[in-house]
């Protein structure tokens, strides 16, 4: 409570004391009290006030960057197991360089390429000065290995022995060929029209085509993307391509068609000569053998 808030009481209270107490003392009370100079401007307080009874922190300070650690160094020593992507070496820089089955990040972390274990290990062959960390899979291994010898890999595949092809027979156990094989048309066959067609095993006594050999029937052609240039040069040399096929088959069909021309023609000459050498032999051996016409044979269709 402030002391603005005690004046009027307390002038009240001494005003009531003046009925029963002495008249000097009021007055010394009063003139204390109008010294104090209580206003509503100036007002004195006299409420108690609590403080802290714990000293505040500081601000937190970010410490200098050269000491925080960076945890640099080797984290794997040598002949130490490691497998795939362990980190084997944290640096700033080159100091050390990837060996054997290991690999060098853009920060310089050198880490393992493969399971095995840690060398360090110099190659002068490879370099005179640098220095080298590599993985083996024997730990009694020493690096670097020696020149022109077989790199050693992991493949994680087990060694099996690979029996030899069953010849297969040529005939089926019902007496026919297990496989035919059908050229292509034309005079000349193109070798990829070849298709062999093999005996199904299912007891059918029909010829089928391998399925992986159907799928190499199609043919795909897939475009380039990028120049129109390119795009137009192929298209050029394919449409070169087609009309070379194109007058090869033409040719190819005039050539058949004078090859049957010319032997249907050898045909009918030879029929000529047969029926004139067997008309000769009958006019001069047979009686009243005289001028008579010969009339040619008509053409049959075999001819």
């Amino acid at each position: 409570m402030r002391i603005a808030q005690l004046q009027r009481p307390i002038v009240a209270a001494a005003s009531s004391i003046t009925r029963t107490t002495h008249t000097a003392t009021i007055r010394q009370l009063q003139e204390a009290l109008g010294q104090l100079r209580i206003g509503a401007s100036n007002a004195a307080v006299v409420e108690g006030r609590r403080y802290a009874s714990v000293k505040s922190q500081g601000a937190y300070k970010i410490r200098d960057t050269s000491t925080i650690p960076k945890k640099l160094g080797a984290k794997k020593s040598g002949d130490s197991y490691v497998i795939t992507g362990n980190i084997i070496y944290k640096q700033r820089g080159t100091i050390w360089f990837a060996g054997e089955n290991c690999g060098m990040g853009r920060d310089h972390t050198i880490f393992a390429l493969a399971s095995g274990y840690v060398k360090y290990y110099r190659d002068p062959a490879r370099h005179p000065k640098r220095q080298y960390i590599g993985v083996v899979f024997d730990k009694t291994d020493t690096l670097p290995y020696p020149p022109h010898a077989m790199r050693k890999r992991r493949l994680n595949m087990l060694a099996s022995p690979v029996p030899p092809p069953q010849p297969e027979p040529a005939l089926s156990a019902s007496g026919i060929p297990t496989q035919v094989v059908r050229q292509g048309t034309g005079r000349k066959p193109h070798p990829r029209d070849e298709r062999v067609m093999r005996l199904r095993t299912d007891g059918s006594y029909a010829y089928a085509e391998e399925s992986w050999k159907l799928g190499t029937l199609v043919r795909t052609e897939k475009r380039k993307v990028g120049s129109r240039r390119v795009a137009m040069r192929h298209r050029r040399r394919r449409a070169r391509a087609i009309g070379l096929e194109m007058r090869a088959e033409r040719e190819d069909k005039i050539a058949r068609r004078k090859e049957a021309l010319d032997a249907k023609r050898a045909a009918q000459a030879r029929k000529w000569k047969e029926y004139r050498a067997r008309k000769a032999a009958e006019g001069a051996g047979g009686p009243g053998s005289g001028g008579s016409e010969v009339t040619p044979p008509k053409p049959t269709a075999e001819a």
